[in-house]
């Protein structure tokens, strides 16, 4: 056991630091919460990389990251297929589950909800779909243009639909999302990351289904193409992307409220609301004044990006910060499945004990702390 360069603490004498994952042989000592080179969820990324699979799917094993990129490009591109095919109502169907049907795959694949299925995913996917429903029908009633409060597309219908329904819509969808921060089992930050972008996807989904759906019962099987390709993809992919992050990044700054007296997850907050707003409030400025959908949705890109570099810097901080709180124990770590003494990253390989597939084996009390720290060395060797 020696100081790592980085952070200061005792760790044992291997690659990586096991308090903050910071390589001890590499780069310059800093302090363990100033690098960014780094990102303490998904080692050999920078914490400013805007990566839509390590930031949202975050307990997604190191050797499945790849796959799960490939299925949401191999999706993406069953939509422009469908679209460029004519067959629109199959394009929206498609492109409004895709997001989400690879998220329930993710939460299955990495055992997210543990032993608590039906309760996690009550209180996620499926209560932000309902939600989705009700504030999606609710809106469209008060927002049309038969609403007795006769709003019509000026500034009036521009700040309702724009400015007060995100809002709303951010506001009702962690609540239920925050009923799961008083279990014990999802005590980490990055649970709340994780339950907060799946409500979120399924509030996406159901708002898609509801605006579509006179598209989908009206239109016939085959109609032109030509301008549907970039509404479809702002709505079905762009739009999911945007409310799972916001809702992600809320409840991961509220999973622990001790942490509200630091900046970063103060202002995470308002942060999650206004890039909400400031997403549907330009994109309906810029429809409104005929700019062209390519460039609606490369705008749209962008603010996903801010919301997602966002949320890698509070999961990077969270997971440094709770990994004094773990303590050191004996693990099997989730990404090299070499059984080690470890606090919260692994001194093998780096990764984050939390940043894993669920469960991870119950801890047993840790043997006497030695510089090699490999319980099974041989065992780990040949499974990783």
């Amino acid at each position: 056991m020696t100081p790592c360069q980085h952070c200061g603490k005792d760790t044992p004498d291997e690659a990586f630091c096991t308090w903050c994952g910071a390589h001890r042989t590499l780069g310059q000592a800093d302090a363990a919460r100033t690098r960014r080179h780094e990102y303490a969820a998904h080692s050999g990324e920078h914490v400013a990389q805007p990566s839509v699979i390590t930031t949202l799917f975050p307990h997604l094993p190191r050797h499945l990251v790849h796959e799960f990129r490939l299925a949401l490009l191999a999706g993406l591109a069953v939509v422009v297929g469908l679209v460029g095919g004519g067959l629109i109502v199959e394009a929206i169907l498609a492109a409004a589950v895709l997001v989400p049907a690879l998220y329930l795959v993710y939460l299955y694949e990495a055992q997210v909800y543990r032993d608590e299925p039906a309760k996690t995913l009550g209180l996620t996917m499926v209560s932000g779909a309902a939600l989705g429903v009700v504030v999606s029908i609710v809106a469209d009633v008060v927002l049309h243009d038969t609403s007795p409060l006769q709003l019509t597309p000026s500034i009036g219908f521009l700040v309702a639909s724009a400015v007060i329904l995100p809002v709303v819509q951010e506001a009702v969808k962690v609540l239920p999302v925050l009923v799961l921060r008083r279990s014990a089992k999802f005590g980490e930050t990055i649970d709340g990351l994780t339950f907060g972008v799946a409500a979120g996807l399924g509030f996406a989904a159901a708002e898609t289904i509801v605006q579509f759906s006179k598209v989908i019962t009206t239109e016939p099987v085959h109609i032109q193409s030509a301008s549907w390709l970039f509404p479809v993809l702002s709505v079905t992919i762009m739009k999911p992307l945007l409310e799972g992050s916001c809702t992600g990044l809320l409840a991961a700054a509220l999973w622990k409220p001790r942490r509200l007296g630091r900046p970063l997850y103060a202002l995470g907050i308002p942060f999650a609301f206004g890039g909400h707003i400031v997403y549907s409030f330009v994109s309906q400025l810029l429809e409104d004044h005929g700019v062209d959908w390519a460039t609606i949705v490369f705008f749209q890109a962008a603010v996903v990006g801010v919301m997602l570099v966002y949320i890698r810097h509070v999961v990077h901080d969270a997971l440094l910060d709770e990994a004094g709180d773990i303590g050191f124990q004996t693990v099997r770590c989730p990404h090299c499945h070499r059984t080690v003494g470890a606090a919260g990253f692994c001194p093998l390989c780096g990764g984050s004990v939390t940043a894993g597939p669920r469960p991870v084996p119950a801890p047993v009390p840790a043997r006497a702390v030695t510089d090699a720290m490999v319980v099974d060395g041989a065992e780990g060797a040949t499974n990783a």
